[in-house]
């Protein structure tokens, strides 16, 4: 015969027993479902005493966290032309990151996504102007 479970949650242990009463164990199985992308990771934001970005780490609920990847934009504040772009991968007890020189009357878009062996999961996004100031 067939059994259908509800749906079984991602990166988790289960048991599977077949008996029959009252004591009689046929068959045991166990079994871990497979990794999905991670959750969006909480919290992103900039330091304003440092100005590094933090985040807050991902629990491994869907599957074990094996480091999260950054995306930064630059892009003139005044005209939001184009002036950089940088992908950072850290690993997975990293939960901050200083990006190098700010360019003065830059806004700067982040994205912070967490992986797993399945991919990256949902993005983080968090947009700032330099804080360091320009004369001109």
């Amino acid at each position: 015969g067939t059994f259908t479970c509800p749906p079984l949650q991602p990166f988790t242990d289960y048991s599977v027993t077949i008996s029959l009463p009252p004591s009689t164990i046929l068959f045991t199985w166990l079994v871990r479902t497979e990794e999905t992308v991670p959750d969006k990771p909480e919290k992103l934001w900039l330091d304003p005493s440092t100005g590094s970005l933090r985040w807050k780490a991902l629990p491994s609920c869907k599957g074990e966290i094996i480091g999260y990847q950054l995306n930064i934009t630059a892009r003139k504040a005044h005209d939001g032309s184009f002036l950089e772009f940088k992908q950072v991968l850290v690993n997975q007890s990293v939960t901050q990151y200083m990006p190098s020189h700010q360019m003065p009357g830059s806004k700067y878009t982040v994205t912070v996504q967490g992986l797993t062996v399945a991919g990256a999961g949902a993005a983080s996004l968090l947009e700032f102007r330099s804080y360091v100031s320009g004369n001109g």
